[in-house]
């Protein structure tokens, strides 16, 4: 026992060595254990909430899927390729004709065109729908020559749907692609056909403006005509030459010569009278061509044109008249055996004007003929250049035929739908039981890793067995669930002390002296004194000192410890329960804090209030915040370390190797409010 117990000086001694401690490998699992003790009812709890509550959310926001599935087929454009073993090139050909078209189903355009179908469609569905997201959603494979797509909604229609897009963009496009080919390869010759459709156009437009209402043949016919008329006028201007030049040679002729030159006048009138008619006759054809011509028609040019032909046609009918009447008063009169001089002059004038006529209508028989003659020949140039466009034209359009019939055999193989895609009636996949199931365990875990990882971060000592790295020096001697005052909790730490080996030895008739000190800020003053009272019922005079100065002072304003310290008188003041109790408590004197206590100070204090008693328990407060507990630990000769599970570790493992050297013969720990779990409570209960 402390207070029984006699030791004699000694000038040496001995230090115990501590044995080697082999080094033990750690084991994560023991230590995730430990983290985890008292702990397992939070997380039992949290979980009975937590995991229902995400059990509940996994299965609100689980879906249904519905999978569509539909089928492209490629076939050859050889037939028996697929079976022709000998034909190795044209099957690898066509293989690789199939991976193309599988990946262009799979391709950026076909999903760009897609999603403009359906954002058409199904508005409702598409918002925020990209071509990347559409070709994600869908399995495209290949298997030998089939093309087969498969695809997930929540929505039943839309699965249908999205497969119905991609693949009418794709045969779409394929078509458009097939069209761009051809136009490519056809563009030429349709740019040659073209070209001999205008040209074609063209020749025959000028072939109207040459030709006016007649065609070759009639411009040949008419052109004939013409060289007969021409050698008619040419005749008769002969005739007419020669009868002029007789009548200027013999102006006195004899009445026989005048006779026959006026049988010559009435034949010559005669003659011109046939000309008049024959002009007539060729101005009454015209004019029953130019009816004919634009019988269905009625315009201003042609009411013009026929008006001009019917007053020539009645300047001819009055010439024709004329002639007539002449030839009828040559008749009557006797003219052609009777005539005068005056008759001679009058009929060399008419025959010159008739010469001049003559020549003037062989000039424009002339010019009529070159003029028919020229469009003969430029409607003769154009008919042979209309035949040969045209034939060019045909030829152009057989090509054109051919490379459209070839056009459809460039590709090795052709798709078409074998299986349209289907429309699911049940869903393939319920995520919401799975997501149910893994927000249970969800929450379970959640709450699990929350709980650990609080543990792991959590710095309080929690139990006793984290004291295992400073019990070397601060052993721990008592590890109870009980509170600071429990008086069974305090006689068995009366007990450990007054077993606790002394390191060096004690004067005999000194009062042993204990210091109660915690890291914490709520003060020992409670567990001091039920320690105390602990010895006065062992029948030991025992002394309480309340020595933590840093708390308020008293309000009964009883002298005490501070005074004691400032070198004043004070009194124990005796308890009544038990008898064997006296306490000194902290004092009045509010000038003196615990900045201004000395060493020397507390040494002369504790000898004073040490005097005449069996053992002296004092009380310093905390160690961490009390500048005068390590001066009464350090004149102690044993401090006690008052734990509680909410203390930090890394305070009371700094404070550690101070407290073991402050008091004369070390420091134990004692846990009090030990948690239920504490390996060690069971141990030293």
């Amino acid at each position: 026992m402390i207070a029984a117990v006699t030791h004699k000086y000694e000038d040496s001694q001995d230090i115990p060595i501590a044995a080697p401690v082999e080094d033990v490998p750690a084991n994560p699992m023991a230590a995730l254990a430990r983290t985890m003790r008292g702990r397992w009812k939070a997380v039992i709890g949290s979980s009975i909430l937590l995991g229902p509550a995400l059990a509940g959310a996994g299965y609100i926001s689980g879906v249904q899927l519905y999978e569509s599935q539909a089928i492209l087929r490629v076939y050859p454009q050889e037939s028996n390729i697929l079976y022709d073993t000998g034909n190795a090139s044209v099957l690898k050909t066509f293989d690789s004709f199939v991976k193309a078209e599988t990946t262009y189903v799979a391709s950026n355009p076909v999903m760009v065109r897609s999603v403009s179908e359906l954002k058409a469609v199904r508005p409702d569905l598409t918002n925020g729908l990209t071509p990347a997201h559409l070709s994600g959603s869908i399995e495209i494979k290949r298997s030998d020559s089939l093309i087969i797509l498969k695809t997930l909604s929540k929505d039943r229609e839309f699965a249908g749907q999205k497969l119905d897009a991609v693949i009418a963009s794709y045969l779409n496009l394929k078509t458009e692609a097939e069209e761009i080919r051809n136009s490519v390869r056809l563009s030429e010759l349709q740019s040659r056909e073209a070209n001999l459709k205008s040209r074609l156009n063209a020749l025959r437009k000028h072939q109207l403006e040459v030709g006016g209402e007649f065609g070759l043949s009639a411009l040949a016919k008419a052109h004939i005509e013409k060289i007969a008329q021409i050698d008619a006028l040419a005749s008769r201007k002969s005739e007419v030459a020669a009868t002029l030049a007789a009548l200027q040679a013999d102006n006195a002729s004899s009445s026989a010569d005048t006779s026959d030159q006026e049988i010559m006048r009435a034949t010559l009138l005669d003659r011109a009278m046939a000309d008049l008619n024959f002009e007539r006759a060729k101005l009454m054809s015209e004019l029953a061509g130019l009816r004919s011509g634009y019988s269905e028609y009625s315009n201003t040019r042609f009411e013009q044109k026929e008006q001009a032909q019917l007053e020539e046609i009645a300047v001819i009918e009055q010439a024709m008249a004329d002639r007539r009447e002449q030839i009828r008063v040559l008749g009557q009169t006797g003219a052609l055996t009777d005539v005068t001089e005056g008759g001679d002059q009058n009929t060399q004038v008419e025959i010159q004007s008739l010469f001049k006529k003559v020549s003037g209508q062989l000039d424009v028989s002339r010019a009529d003929a070159r003029d028919l003659n020229r469009r003969r020949i430029d409607l003769d140039r154009l008919a042979n250049e209309i035949q040969e466009a045209e034939g060019l034209l045909e030829e152009t359009r057989q090509a054109l035929e051919v490379i459209g019939l070839e056009a459809g055999r460039a590709l090795p193989g052709y798709a078409v739908v074998m299986s349209p895609p289907s429309n699911p009636v049940r869903p393939t996949e319920d995520s919401r039981k799975v997501l149910m199931a893994c927000g249970f365990v969800g929450g379970i875990f959640l709450t699990f890793a929350f709980v650990l990882c609080t543990g792991l971060r959590d710095k309080r000592i929690r139990f006793a067995e984290s004291l295992v790295p400073i019990e070397d020096r601060v052993p721990v001697k008592q590890v109870t669930d009980a509170n600071e005052a429990d008086d069974h909790a305090a006689d068995l730490l009366r007990n450990e002390l007054q077993l606790y080996s002394l390191r060096k030895p004690r004067l005999v008739g000194k009062a042993p002296i204990i210091a109660i000190t915690k890291v914490a800020e709520d003060g020992t003053t409670c567990f001091t004194r039920s320690l105390a009272k602990s010895f006065a019922r062992a029948q030991m005079k025992t002394l309480f000192v309340d020595a933590d100065i840093g708390k308020p002072c008293d309000d009964d304003k009883a002298l005490g410890w501070r005074e004691l310290l400032a070198g004043d008188t004070a009194h124990a003041r005796p308890s009544k329960q038990p008898p064997n109790l006296w306490e000194l408590n902290a004092g009045a004197d509010e000038v003196l804090d615990d900045r201004m206590v000395s060493a020397i100070m507390v040494r002369s204090a504790i000898t004073t209030a040490s005097q005449s008693f069996d053992v002296v328990i004092v009380s310093v407060g905390c160690l961490q915040s009390r500048l005068s507990a390590s001066l009464v630990l350090s004149n102690s000769d044993v401090g006690v370390l008052v734990l509680t599970p909410s203390d930090h570790r890394p305070i009371v493992f700094s404070q550690a190797d101070r407290l073991d050297a402050l008091p004369h013969n070390g420091s134990i720990a004692v846990v009090r409010k030990a948690l239920s779990g504490d390996p060690w409570l069971a141990i030293q209960t």
